[in-house]
This record gives C-alpha cells, structure tokens and sequence, in this order.
C-alpha cells in the first residue's frame, strides 16, 4: 500500500462499497461501473458481468425488475497486500415490487461479499465482486397500490 495509512485505505475501500449500493438504488449505470477496475468482475445471482460496459447495465437491471431498492452496507473487514485488497463486505438488500393485486412486497437478501480490490491511478476500485447469499426472506410490506404512491413507477404492475 503506498502513499496513504490502512486507516485511510479502508475508507476508501467502504466508500466504494457504499457507491456501489447507491449507484444501484439510484439506478446509476455509470456510477455503479466506476466502483470497478476496467476488467472488473461481478457474480451475483442475475449473472456473471465482465467490464465495466457490462457492469454498467446492472442497475437498470434491477429498476426493471423492481419499484425501487435500498442497499445498506453494513461492515467490512479489509486486508492489505500492497496495491491489493481483499475484504469481506456484510450487505443488506431490499427490493420492492407489488403483486397483481397491486400490495407491495420486499424481498430481502442478506449478503456476504467477497471482494478483491485494486489500486489504479491512486483510486482503490473493484477488481473482482462475488455475491454470495446468506439469507432470503419475502414480506408484504403492508402498503396498499394506490394510484398517486410516488414509490410507484409507470407501468410497475404490468
């Protein structure tokens, strides 16, 4: 690690961790593929994307499938190695939707990632993300479909 202190470098790593969890809750292509090296990677349940063209299309992915999401990191425990890191990240992922009957649901992932960062031009950056799912679980949310419910988009229930 060169240039900076580890206290300095795991908040840099954290910041990542959170864009990434904003860029998808916004739905931000281009802010969720800038958290990743070039060559980044990501596996998650949805699928394996390589590149940052590719990792670009993964929060408009999930405004596809969802009314709205809410990521919140909640821990991170990295390791140094020089330009490089690895750390594991605890997540908690919510995803809105309504049902036909128009009752809104979440389902809510409970994540562990395992990340390898890397430092290019002074930035730490994803170089490699795996999601793996430690627990699910489906809830009404106790929110009834109504026409003027800001929470939901145009065309949602379809």
């Amino acid at each position: 690690m060169t240039g900076e202190g580890p206290l300095l470098a795991a908040f840099a790593l954290r910041m990542v961790a959170d864009r990434y969890a904003m860029a998808v809750d916004r739905g931000d292509g281009a802010l969720f593929a800038a958290q990743f090296t070039p060559d980044g990677v990501l596996e998650a349940p949805r699928g394996r994307f390589v590149g940052r063209d590719e990792l670009a299309t993964v929060p408009a992915v999930m405004k596809r499938l969802y009314d709205r999401t809410h990521h919140g990191v909640v821990a991170m425990v990295p390791e140094f190695d020089g330009d490089e890191a690895a750390a594991e990240t605890y997540t908690y992922a919510r995803h809105y939707y309504r049902d036909d009957a128009g009752a809104e649901h979440c389902y809510e992932m409970t994540v562990r990632y395992e990340d390898a960062f890397r430092k290019v031009d002074d930035a730490w950056l994803l170089a490699r993300r795996n999601l793996v799912l430690v627990g699910d679980a489906t809830c009404r949310t106790g929110r009834q479909h109504r026409a003027d419910d800001p929470a939901r988009r145009e065309g949602a229930d379809t």
